[in-house]
């Protein structure tokens, strides 16, 4: 188990070096799949209290990962991820296969797959 840990620090070592925290990848991951949110629309979707949220999008902020725009007809301001943040979102990704491919390379095919499926259903539940 602390290995797994390990080596998820390791993957995860390009949001370290941002100043980033270990979970805010899944920030990003969920960043990515969305359209552009305004930070109220963020807070709620994260269901993250507000000194929580707030210190979330501090240090996002402070390591460029977000853009944002303000839209001229209603003037409200929308959230996104910046350039810098879809690329270390990408070496995260990267990262964390090359980690999946390190961990189920002694398993056979057929087990591989089922513990995807297995690990799916469980993603699935939250």
């Amino acid at each position: 188990m602390q290995l797994g840990a390990i080596a998820r620090q390791e993957a995860l070592a390009p949001l370290s070096a941002q100043g980033l925290l270990i979970g805010d990848d899944a920030v990003l991951f969920w960043l990515a799949d969305q359209s552009r949110l305004t930070l109220e629309e963020m807070r709620q979707e994260l269901n993250l209290p507000p000194e929580q949220f707030n210190a979330l999008i501090d240090r996002l902020d402070r390591a460029n990962i977000l853009d944002s725009q303000t839209d001229e007809a209603d003037g409200t301001h929308h959230v996104f991820l910046s350039t810098k943040g879809l690329d270390l979102l990408h070496t995260v990704h990267k990262n964390l296969k090359s980690l999946d491919t390190e961990f189920t390379s002694s398993l056979s095919a057929h087990k591989s797959k089922k513990l995807r499926k297995l690990l799916s259903k469980i993603n699935n539940l939250f």
